[in-house]
């Protein structure tokens, strides 16, 4: 089965029904049977152009609607399809044509197509799908690139059959609530792995999705208006809605539910977002590598350490030494992850294989453990540890504390040598209001051990990040360098 052949059967048997909406965009909103119009027009477009089945087509466009729009047409005859986190195409893969609404930000050698909403006008008319493309679902539809937070983002080709699994399976991992959720606004950009994986499990069921727009203010009015049930959302995302909530008390917030994921989300954020948005906050862990490994209440987790959330049915989680052996139930290590629809390789990177793809398992590169109730600890990432004197430190886990003072937003924490070439701690600071640096070096040491206590703040107004959410460490040094330092 082609992985678009629910969402077209949802177009038929829903044609009035409300299917992806980006309030404020040019495209803002379209229906089940608009849906499917736009997918066979863009199939039929792309035909045109000389796009043929088996191709490998990049996709940069802003708006989500004809973003979705081009997936899904591109993958239904037969296209391999990856949408870029950036302007560029991996050096890992090959594409053939780029379609792009801002052709001229590229210079790669492909065929570059520039795209907008011709592309998706039309009769309607659905080609001959079964003499264009009469392919089976264990052919590769999709690239998907990791966030690429610590390097260059990794690629890892679907097949239908797999994107689909993983699509059907965001219905059990991610909760009843999700499963029986019909109108759902995901702050995930439909351009990342994890927001084509909501819009299509939301799709294939008949739901509604929504996505950001030109204007992401835009969409405050429409959770009120549209009765929007539920949200996914990395900690960042759900951090600069919580001021919004918090800056006006007369904004009601009717959630059933809230998925945070992308990055571990800290016991304050949670007890606030939970204060202020959502009882029923949840945190979700897993990587495009795994899909979802681990899925619990944060009303449970915010008192547990790095807690992220109970491990699923049919995952494996263990923790390991440097030798690569299994750890005993609580004993922290380098996580390594099981499950029955993870990847098992990187397009053309064969030295990446080999290190995260070991006996069976993806060797994840987070440090961890497992509680004897099945709860996944994440204590910190064997790729960000800072050498601080000889002390391996995990920012992970000071930036936990340092959120945990009062007026701090956020925190990013980095190593960077003195004038006596000696390395020490230094943090980003976003703060709603200005902080005591003593103050909040004694709640620091009174948390940490003095090597984790940062030698230096630095006040910024945001820290750089990727993907869902996530810091940007390799910036944050060159953050720091543009900003007053408060030692």
């Amino acid at each position: 089965m082609n992985v678009v052949e629910p969402i077209l059967f949802q177009c038929k048997l829903n044609p009035l029904t409300p299917a992806i909406c980006a309030p404020g965009s040019e495209i803002s909103s379209v229906n089940y049977g608009t849906l499917g119009t736009l997918i066979h027009n863009a199939a039929q477009s792309a035909l045109r152009s000389g796009i043929a089945p088996g191709q490998t087509v990049a996709i940069f466009v802003r708006n989500a609607i004809l973003h979705a729009s081009l997936s899904y047409g591109l993958m239904r005859m037969g296209a391999v399809v990856v949408s870029l986190l950036s302007a560029r195409v991996p050096e890992a893969i090959r594409a053939d044509v780029i379609l792009t609404d801002i052709p001229q930000r590229f210079t790669d050698s492909a065929t570059i197509l520039a795209v907008d909403h011709s592309w998706v006008v039309g009769d309607g008319a659905p080609p001959d799908y079964a003499r264009i493309y009469p392919g089976n679902e264990n052919d590769p539809c999709r690239i998907v690139l990791t966030t690429g937070s610590t390097g260059e983002a990794k690629c890892i080709e679907y097949s239908h059959r797999m994107l689909a699994a993983r699509a059907t399976y965001y219905n059990y991992s991610k909760g009843p609530r999700f499963a029986h959720c019909s109108r759902y606004f995901c702050d995930l950009a439909i351009g990342t792995t994890a927001g084509f994986h909501f819009a299509t499990s939301l799709l294939s069921r008949g739901a509604t999705a929504y996505f950001l727009g030109d204007d992401p203010g835009d969409i405050l009015q429409t959770f009120d208006l549209h009765k929007i049930q539920g949200m996914a959302t990395s900690p960042y995302g759900l951090g600069e809605f919580l001021k919004y909530f918090e800056n006006d008390s007369a904004f009601e917030v009717a959630f059933d539910h809230i998925i945070c994921q992308g990055a571990l989300l800290s016991p304050a954020l949670s007890r606030r977002a939970r204060q202020r948005m959502c009882q029923n906050l949840y945190s979700s862990y897993g990587s495009t590598e795994t899909v979802t490994v681990a899925f619990g209440p944060a009303s449970v987790l915010e008192r547990i350490p790095g807690a992220v959330g109970y491990v699923l049915p049919g995952a494996t989680v263990e923790a390991t030494d440097d030798s690569g052996e299994a750890l005993p139930v609580g004993r922290d290590g380098e996580l390594r992850i099981r499950t029955p629809l993870m990847a098992h390789q990187y397009i053309g990177d064969a030295e990446a294989t080999r290190t995260f793809f070991r006996d069976g398992y993806f060797y994840s590169g987070d440090l961890g453990h497992v509680t004897p109730e099945g709860i996944l600890v994440i204590t910190g990432r064997k790729k960000t540890a800072l050498n601080v004197g000889g002390d391996n430190i995990s920012p992970e886990r000071v930036e936990a504390a340092i959120v945990g003072y009062e007026g701090i937003e956020d925190a990013g924490v980095f190593a960077v040598d003195n004038e006596l070439g000696i390395a020490e701690l230094s943090a980003l600071i976003v703060t709603r209001s200005p902080v005591d640096v003593a103050s909040l070096r004694a709640f620091c040491a009174g948390r940490l051990p003095p090597s984790c206590v940062p030698a230096r703040f630095v006040v910024v107004d945001a820290l750089p990040r990727v993907g869902q959410g996530k810091i940007d460490r390799q910036r944050l040094p060159e953050v720091a360098k543009a900003k007053p330092v408060r030692s």
